[in-house]
């Protein structure tokens, strides 16, 4: 583990060159890739699936689509205490969902001008799942939960293969759980070329959700190109802890840890105004990456090592902390300070994908059990986006309905307006309504 602890202002341009390539999640050689992907799915449909799988995943598939026996034996193999625990995950996940999920409304808003939106559900969803560090129970019962609760009638969930050419069992029996209808496997950006054009195995759908690594998040972006519903920017997991004197180094230690053994590739950061918290902490993960498991271990040194992205940042203030920390627009941020400085820096706040807040609130909690969503912008997408919940599995359509007296009343507008755009052709549609009677 290198040396990760950076002071600001004096070394804040060394901290700049550890996090340089951070906002780029993908770059036009990862593209150059995902378009002959797409490319291929589109002429050899579920052999191009199979033919990405074989070449990326080293992974011969002959069915992409899960059998039904296979889901039922997943569901069965759970044992009692993590079946429970599903399904209070789910039922949590359900009841957040319910209280953000859109509703349909109508307003009068000048008298004979009622205007609105019409809430509808998407009529299909593919959710990718990415399986591959190890199971996404979590993340399966968030998207999937998240879609049921929308009302969308057709839930697919593809996920990539076992050695065996078969999903997770885990993360099977979760989904199915959740409300998932039909289960495909294969290579992830394959997948997702399917599910936004459509083949034999893997069908067309509205949208397209899932987080993942660069090439996922590509991918994501690519079917945008086909009309589908993506939420972009959900790449390798990212956690920032923003502490002051008052933060427990332990529980910090192991907060930094919890993001930080997803991957190699993960960031995990602490902004504290204490030194004293910061070289305790230091200390601490050096002490606790020893003694952790593979493959935990090496990516925990990864990620605090030379070319990792953990760091602890010591700053001169909270104003100039909390300014960083909109900058860096996190996916996951934890406030841990005293309850007088909550309210201020909370106050600053504003880009993170989620925001957890006090000593009893661990990124683990939020992960999997208070029910709100886990999947969130990185890499600096928090700025413009937010994380994947009912929200994401609808569409709106605006309404507008006027009576005699208020297209009179606009009458007037619509001419000089239209007019001076030189489309007769609308003024004409107003005027004749106006003086018909």
């Amino acid at each position: 583990m290198s040396q990760i602890i950076f002071r600001f202002p004096e070394e804040r341009e060394a901290f700049a060159k550890r996090f340089q390539t951070h906002k780029a999640l993908f770059d036009r050689g990862v593209l150059t890739g995902i378009y002959s992907i797409f490319d291929d799915v589109a002429l050899h449909k579920d052999d191009g699936i199979r033919n990405a799988t074989s070449t990326y995943d080293q992974v011969v598939l002959d069915d992409l689509i899960l059998p039904q026996d296979y889901i039922d034996e997943s569901i069965a193999s759970l044992t009692p205490a993590l079946r429970a625990a599903i399904d209070q995950a789910i039922e949590n996940v359900r009841e957040v969902n319910k209280a953000m999920k859109p509703e349909s409304w109508e307003l009068e808003i000048r008298p004979g001008t009622v205007i609105g939106e019409k809430v509808n559900p998407l009529d299909s969803v593919g959710i990718w799942i990415p399986a591959r560090k190890g199971p996404m129970i979590s993340t399966s019962i968030m998207l999937v939960t998240a879609a049921k609760v929308a009302g969308i009638r057709n839930i697919i969930v593809g996920m990539p293969p076992l050695p065996n050419g078969l999903g997770d069992p885990g993360t099977v029996a979760a989904a199915r759980l959740a409300g998932a209808d039909h289960f495909v496997v294969g290579n992830g950006v394959s997948i997702i070329a399917g599910f936004a054009q459509g083949t034999p195995s893997v069908p067309e759908v509205d949208g397209i959700f899932g987080p993942g690594p660069g090439g996922i998040a590509a991918a994501m972006s690519m079917a945008l190109a086909f009309g589908k519903k993506t939420v972009v920017g959900l790449g390798p997991t990212e956690c920032v802890i923003l502490a002051d004197q008052s933060a427990d180094p332990s529980t910090v230690a192991c907060d930094l840890i919890n993001e930080g053994e997803h991957g190699p590739d993960s960031s995990s950061l602490l902004v504290t105004t204490s030194g004293r918290l910061a070289i305790e902490v230091e200390r601490l993960l050096r002490q606790y990456i020893d003694k952790a498991e593979e493959p935990r271990k090496s990516y925990l040194r990864n990620v605090f090592g030379p070319s990792g992205k953990g760091a602890i940042l010591i700053m001169p203030d909270m104003d100039e902390a909390c300014r960083l920390i909109n900058d860096f627009a996190p996916e996951h941020l934890m406030v841990v300070c005293q309850e007088e400085l909550q309210d201020r820096v909370l106050g600053q706040i504003n880009r993170a994908g989620e925001i957890l807040i006090g000593t009893c609130t661990p990124f683990s909690a939020a992960n999997y059990g208070i029910g709100i969503t886990a999947v969130l912008p990185t890499n600096g997408f928090a700025r413009a986006f937010s994380g994947i919940t009912v929200k994401n599995m609808v569409t709106y359509s605006t309404i507008g309905q006027l009576n005699q007296e208020a297209l009179e009343a606009l009458y007037p507008l619509i001419k000089e307006i239209g007019s001076y755009e030189k489309l007769p052709g609308h003024v004409e549609a107003a005027r004749i309504r106006v003086h018909r009677n």
